[in-house]
């Protein structure tokens, strides 16, 4: 359920027109971009004030910081280029020419790439940090805007307010592998911290897309968004914080039930959050009153739901927790639990079967409620059809058991694909391509627990290799042997357009018969598998 708090907030002064800000990974350091002076505030996250302000060359808009925490790089919308910046000395230490209005640049999981949102020439450059040059350009659709890379530095983001669209690059071709359309001016983009969902604002349609990163469609949307700017995710993956340029506030949305949780008003025009590494506290870009502003992580239990056999670790944040002695989930004391510190303790459920209060006991006396938690049955998968399909993928899978209302991703192996339909008793989803032919584990992800496994089994393209005898009457009943690969799916065989009873002897072996001919004369023979469809072109003479 939605709430509104009063704003309750420090407010740190920076330059004019700010625009985004990059948090260092210790989380020390907040640089902020100030498009409309030409400069970047540092601001000390113990002290809550501006500790020097560099200035840069015209019009800054996009920063990142590297993960080693060394330098910062800003992009330059007034002179095409990006300044890269030591975080030691809070000097810019070079400057990299070659882009095009550049807006927004994120830096590669390991430092060594830069991609940029080079807006003018409607393209996403590369940059090598070791070298400081621009080695690739990656045509993209008009007006880029943001960019966003995978955990595992695999893939690109980048939304796209002229063709109202978001592109996926692949890093290691410098290529464009995805193109997802039907958005309104998507705007801000940031990805899960496991690498499998993306969330994209629409700052004209008003709310939040969630994008399957295993199959490249929107699985979700969360509405209620007025023009949507920025937006951030915890380091945890369980909340998100978006800034509301239409009624000047900050949501946050839990990201497990996508739905917004709490929203602040009492801004001017946000328009970037940044989450610090603890996830305690959000510092948002105020735009409109050329501060930054600092709010705390909303208090409660994440995640708010788990299965009735326990075990699911639980974030409670709150104020005062620091000396923290019991917690309780309803009656019974938690599995285990940590006080990490004042504003945070992690807990794990034990075993119940009923929705509970959290309570948290400060000290030896005082009880207080911090939460709740919902326990939902066991998710037990029974059956899965069909058991076996093409190397390509795309058909239609359908998992049937019980508790599986919850469901939120299918695994195929190790690929997650979300379902396209979801029931308590059964779930649909399409089978994603495999790299190679062969069976792989089935399971259901869901809030509760899961229990079973089927095999589904990819079948590889069959082959006809030879077809013996190779002659025949046109009376048909002359039996045949079929030799090839990937042949042990055949679902059926014909010879001359006609259907022919057969048998399957093994993955490389079909016994046929073959059925009555028209005409003398060659025949194709055809064998249909699971895997696909083979054509051997006149492997049979009808005589």
């Amino acid at each position: 359920m939605e709430t509104t708090e009063p704003l309750l907030a420090d407010e740190i002064p920076v330059g004019h027109a700010p625009i985004i800000a990059a948090i260092t990974p210790d989380g020390r350091h907040l640089y902020v971009t100030n498009f409309g002076s030409s400069s970047v505030s540092i601001i000390d996250t113990t002290t809550r004030s501006v500790v020097t302000t560099i200035g840069v060359t015209s019009g800054p808009w996009g920063i990142t910081v590297t993960p080693d925490g060394l330098r910062a790089y800003v992009a330059c919308f007034g002179t095409d280029s990006v300044a890269v910046l030591d975080t030691t000395t809070h000097q810019i230490t070079a400057t990299i020419p070659g882009l095009n209005k550049p807006l927004h640049l994120t830096v590669s999981p390991d430092g060594s790439r830069l991609y940029v949102a080079s807006q003018g020439g409607n393209r996403v450059d590369v940059i090598s940090t070791a070298t400081e040059t621009v080695i690739a350009s990656v045509p993209v659709g008009t007006g880029p805007r943001n960019v966003a890379v995978t955990p595992d530095g695999t893939e690109v983001y980048v939304t796209e307010e002229g063709a109202n669209a978001v592109q996926v690059i692949d890093t290691a071709t410098h290529t464009v592998i995805a193109t997802l359309t039907g958005f309104v001016f998507p705007r801000g983009v940031a990805v899960s911290p496991d690498g499998q969902r993306v969330y994209v604002t629409e700052y004209g349609g008003n709310k939040l897309d969630v994008i399957d990163t295993a199959t490249h469609t929107v699985v979700d949307t969360v509405s209620g968004l007025p023009i949507p700017w920025g937006v951030a995710v915890s380091h945890d993956g369980l909340l998100a914080y978006v800034a509301r340029d239409g009624d000047d506030s900050v949501s946050t949305i839990d990201l497990i039930r996508n739905e917004i949780v709490n929203t602040v008003p009492g801004f001017h025009a946000p328009t970037w959050p940044v989450v610090t590494p603890d996830d305690l506290d959000i510092y948002v870009v105020d735009n409109g009153n050329e501060t930054v502003r600092v709010l705390t992580a909303p208090s409660g239990a994440y995640p708010d739901v788990g299965p009735m056999s326990g075990g699911t670790p639980v974030e409670i944040i709150g104020e005062g927790l620091g000396n923290t002695t019991a917690v309780r989930f309803g009656c019974r004391p938690a599995a285990s639990f940590t006080v990490l510190n004042d504003h945070e303790i992690l807990a794990v459920s034990p075993r119940l079967a009923t929705d509970v209060r959290i309570d948290a006991t400060i000290g030896q006396h005082t009880s207080r409620t911090v939460g709740r938690f919902y326990y939902l049955p066991d998710s037990v998968l029974t059956h899965i059809s069909p058991t076996s399909g093409p190397q390509s993928g795309g058909g239609t899978l359908t998992v049937t058991g019980r508790g599986l209302i919850t469901t939120t991703a299918v695994r195929f192996g190790t690929v997650a694909v979300t379902p396209s339909s979801v029931l308590d008793d059964q779930v649909t989803v399409t089978v994603p391509p495999a790299e190679s032919a062969g069976p792989v584990p089935v399971t259901v992800v869901t809030r509760s627990n899961s229990y079973g496994r089927a095999t589904f089994t990819y079948v590889g393209s069959p082959g006809i290799t030879s077809v013996t005898p190779s002659l025949g009457s046109t009376a048909g009943g002359d039996p045949v042997l079929i030799v090839g690969t990937e042949l042990a799916s055949t679902r059926s065989v014909t010879i001359g357009g006609v259907a022919a009873d057969f048998g399957v002897i093994s993955n490389t072996r079909i016994a046929a018969v073959t059925p009555p001919a028209a005409a003398p004369g060659p025949a194709n023979v055809t064998v249909t598998t699971t895997g696909g469809t083979a054509t051997a072109p006149g492997a049979f003479v009808y005589i």
